[in-house]
């Protein structure tokens, strides 16, 4: 395997899962907005949210490296998917700095619609560039669940907020972790029980021994041991190692589904773990 195509699947590892905290943040502000909840805690500081913008633009970049079927040459043409993702993670930037600043219940209720309008088009960017042609009818709602997952693993880890909304957040992020879980099951077994042969070596490749191992990995960091800290550990230190086995179970499953090989992991690997020096260095700054 070259390098642009290792490079390429472990950006969009990377960015998938540094940037679902980031957006499912702004999510969970506007879902509160909305609820009448006050879940402005989950908001990234803005400069991190703009961050986001430029991995978006890299991966289209990242989107030279997959060959396109005729039929969609034009739609998942690098530069458009580049735009597209660049469009989408500027307007969620956009809207974190209004919901930070108080927007009206109208705003966030108009945000959250457009978000439910665009997200299925940007999942099959996002979730599915690397097998174009290849279709998930649920991978808007996977990329949904994802970010709120990894929105409320982040508030977690860092701590923010009172007791009460940490607790929400703790909740809401086994069920959103759930969620992935099962939306991911549930397409491996229409496929696979379903006679669709077309479609079912997506699931072919993702079936070695390695890929079974990250099935386990996922599972066992994204719900056992979540729901065992949560419970057998009350408190500060227990979320914080909930929301941080969270979102290894959310690196490790978009490692499995990017697919691509060990040097993919170890690649993605390394871009989070400067990531997460990052969010740490940041953290201890800012109190």
């Amino acid at each position: 395997m070259s390098i642009a195509p290792v490079l390429a699947a472990a950006w969009r590892v990377l960015f998938l899962t540094a940037s679902a905290p980031l957006i499912g943040g702004v999510l969970l502000a506007a879902i509160g907005r909305v609820t009448g909840a006050r879940w402005t805690d989950a908001l990234a500081p803005p400069a991190a949210t703009r961050l986001v913008i430029v991995g978006a633009a890299v991966l289209g970049f990242a989107q030279m490296a997959t060959p396109l079927p005729p039929h969609l040459a034009l739609w998942m043409n690098p530069g458009l998917v580049g735009v597209r993702a660049v469009i989408a993670c500027g307007m969620l930037a956009f809207a974190g700095v209004r919901l930070a600043g108080g927007a009206s219940v109208t705003f966030a209720a108009v945000m959250l619609a457009l978000y439910a309008a665009f997200v299925t088009p940007v999942a099959m960017d996002w979730l599915l560039g690397e097998v174009p042609g290849h279709t998930v009818s649920s991978a808007g709602m996977m990329l949904f669940v994802e970010q709120i997952a990894g929105a409320c693993a982040l508030v977690l880890v860092l701590g923010r907020g009172d007791a009460r909304f940490r607790a929400d957040m703790a909740k809401l992020m086994v069920a959103a972790a759930l969620g992935l879980g099962y939306l991911i099951f549930m397409d491996y077994l229409i496929l696979w029980f379903g006679n669709l042969p077309s479609r079912v070596g997506f699931y072919v490749v993702r079936s070695s021994p390695w890929g079974a191992v990250a099935v386990w990995m996922a599972l066992i960091a994204g719900l056992a041991t979540p729901v065992a800290l949560l419970r057998l550990r009350p408190g500060r230190s227990g979320e914080r190692a909930a929301g941080v086995a969270v979102l290894i179970a959310l690196f490790v499953t978009n490692g499995w589904w990017v697919g691509g090989g060990v040097a993919v992991w170890l690649s993605a690997a390394a871009g989070l773990a400067l990531i997460a020096a990052g969010v740490g260095w940041w953290s201890r700054a800012h109190g």
